[in-house]
């Protein structure tokens, strides 16, 4: 219940970013740079934005990351998987 909740309070862009991390670390078993986010992301193409995002995301608690510190994304709560 309570993932259901953190995943209705994050916007549109929020959630594809969050995403769009689980997605590359399922795959290739490590964080994703900002510049792969960027070219990863449909809405977002600036790495500065891409950070902003990032940084909402770590204040809602669903990951942390290191700033200057190439791929230390770490998943902190992960969303269901869609059935």
């Amino acid at each position: 219940m309570q993932i259901r909740t953190l995943q209705m309070r994050m916007e549109h862009t929020e959630q594809e970013i969050y995403e769009q991390v689980v997605k590359y670390m399922r795959k290739h078993h490590k964080a994703p740079t900002m510049r792969e986010l960027s070219r990863l992301c449909i809405s977002v193409s600036s790495t500065s934005t891409i950070k902003a995002y990032l940084d909402r995301l770590k204040e809602k608690g669903m990951l942390h990351y290191e700033p200057k510190t190439p791929r230390s994304i770490t998943l902190l709560k992960e969303l269901p998987q869609a059935k």
